[in-house]
């Protein structure tokens, strides 16, 4: 299989995988256009297919006009991807349709008043009719030239918004392949500027140049497409992971503290929400449950992480899985205690990011290590005997 036909058929297939978000929003009406205009481009570079039409359409040059219209309208539908996603306020909307309308007839035109060389590049032709190939190359390589440049400087300057290393990823190698069809453009203009004023041709030498960077160009978008989703991919596999790993924690303290769950029910699928919740009612049962432990429990518990020999990183979550711990035993059998200080919250000023990492800490703590079943077994008479005090009791929701 020759280079053509892998690249025709790795955006096909692309193609194919994206076509369903199509339904999602325009900006992914834009990016699914994009992708089959290129596959249906690079599917006239085929050689098989190129033969064919040649020999069964009695039109010059047939394959890389529609091949170069395709490619006007992938370049606009990209920059319309590209503007929805940095700039969702718009940019020139009217300039970007008026441009698109001049430059697809004007192409046409020019391509049907031209005298093309049969079997040569799509270039200068021969005669009086001469001008018109050139005309025709000049409307498409400056539409395609400022449509890429245009691109480049969205998706690059977008880079530094984006959330995630792959979405970064992605933006970049999108910047990378509108570059690289910029200096396609460019390079075609200084070819057809040297043959026009010195009257000297590189076929092979050009015929290397726009190849390689159309197929590095058209490579790049493809894969620049592929990653944003694939981080999307892999922040719900974090999410499933994470909600995984905090489910024994939220069961223990929910338990203890059955009144800070919410009633609505989420669907299995929506695990981003799901984790979502799950912090949160880990954060209000944290609450609640700290008002059955006097902060001098908690600074006995650290104490005793520490004296049990635990990395310097473990002691923190642990000191707080141990108050916790003592906290969801009593909290069915005592009632809250006043005119003392609770434990803080460890969770307390902090992203989200960092807090789902801090309770995954808590939760493993939680529920294997030994410290805290040790020191929850230590504290519970003492604490339950203080939170059934006379002194000490108050009525629940006072």
């Amino acid at each position: 299989m020759n280079i053509p036909t892998t690249i025709a058929c790795l955006l096909w297939l692309v193609t194919l995988w994206r076509l369903p978000s199509i339904r999602h929003s325009h900006k992914q009406r834009s990016l699914a256009l994009t992708l089959a205009a290129l596959a249906l481009a690079m599917t006239f570079e085929v050689p098989e297919i190129k033969a064919a039409i040649n020999d069964h359409v009695p039109i010059t040059g047939l394959p890389p006009l529609l091949k170069h219209l395709l490619g006007v309208a992938s370049a606009a539908a990209l920059l319309d991807f590209v503007i929805a996603v940095v700039r969702p306020q718009g940019l020139a909307r009217r300039t970007r349709l008026a441009a698109i309308g001049v430059t697809l007839p004007l192409m046409l035109a020019f391509y049907a008043l031209a005298n093309w060389m049969p079997g040569g590049a799509v270039r200068v032709g021969e005669g009086k009719r001469a001008i018109y190939p050139v005309l025709y190359m000049a409307v498409f390589t400056l539409y395609i030239g400022v449509a890429m440049i245009v691109a480049t400087w969205l998706f690059l300057g977008g880079t530094r918004h984006s959330r995630t290393v792959l979405g970064k990823a992605g933006l970049g190698l999108l910047g990378l392949g509108t570059m690289l069809g910029s200096l396609y453009a460019l390079q075609r203009v200084v070819f057809v500027t040297v043959q026009l004023s010195r009257g000297a041709e590189y076929p092979e030498l050009e015929d290397l140049l726009s190849t390689n960077l159309k197929q590095l160009a058209i490579l790049s978008i493809a894969l620049g497409v592929c990653l944003p989703p694939l981080s999307v991919a892999v922040e719900y596999v974090a999410s499933w992971t994470s909600l995984r790993r905090l489910q024994p924690l939220w069961r223990q303290l929910t338990e203890a503290a059955p009144y800070v769950v919410l009633d609505a029910s989420i669907a299995k699928r929506r695990v981003p929400f799901r984790l979502e919740r799950c912090v949160i009612e880990i954060e209000d049962a944290s609450l609640a449950l700290r008002e059955y432990v006097s902060a001098e429990l908690h600074e006995r518990a650290r104490s005793f992480a520490q004296r049990s020999v635990v990395d310097d990183t473990d002691v923190d979550p642990i000191a707080e899985a141990c108050w916790l711990s003592v906290a969801a035993r009593i909290a069915p059998m005592g009632s809250q205690i006043r005119g003392v200080a609770h434990p803080p919250l460890g969770v307390t000023g902090r992203d989200r990011p960092s807090e789902i990492a801090w309770l995954r800490a808590v939760s493993r703590a939680y529920s294997s290590s030994p410290v805290v079943a040790e020191f929850s077994c230590q504290e519970e008479p003492s604490a339950t005997a203080l939170a059934a005090s006379p002194e000490r009791l108050s009525p629940r929701g006072n």
